[in-house]
């Protein structure tokens, strides 16, 4: 009689398992972040924007910046965390603070670039507006 209790046993604790896996909620999004910024926005004259989960890139409309972002109502806020060279006569490829600061640019204008800094913003539909630009999903 023992016996036959083991595989029930083992039965209803791997079921226990699966249900409780199942139940775990798998939510990759930032509670910080409105998920419908998530995607590709572009304006009329090639400006993009990229929002991904509190990362975003823009593109004006080649690489500009990237970094990090959340949201609070109507309000974004941005931090940037690279900047891409070309846009400061350096190499085509993205720079950190301290990458830009060791190639010789300006430490005072290189802390005021990665200073976090606060946007407008609403979205309807396929369109985003952003501190009054219009933007379209893509």
């Amino acid at each position: 009689m023992k016996n036959q209790f083991k595989p029930f046993g083992l039965a209803v604790l791997v079921t226990a398992i699966v249900f409780s896996f199942a139940a775990c909620k798998n939510d990759t999004t930032d509670p910080l972040t409105d998920p419908a910024l998530n995607g590709t926005w572009k304006r009329s004259d090639g400006v993009t924007w990229k929002f991904n989960n509190g990362t975003y890139e823009n593109l004006t409309p080649d690489p500009f910046e990237k970094g990090t972002f959340t949201t609070s109502g109507s309000s974004m806020t941005q931090t940037p965390t690279h900047f891409w060279g070309t846009t400061l006569s350096l190499s085509a490829k993205w720079y950190t603070k301290a990458e830009l600061i060791a190639a010789g640019k300006s430490e005072a204008l290189v802390n005021s670039y990665f200073d976090p800094w606060t946007l407008t913003y609403s979205v309807s539909g396929s369109t985003l507006t952003l501190d009054g630009n219009t933007y379209t999903k893509q």
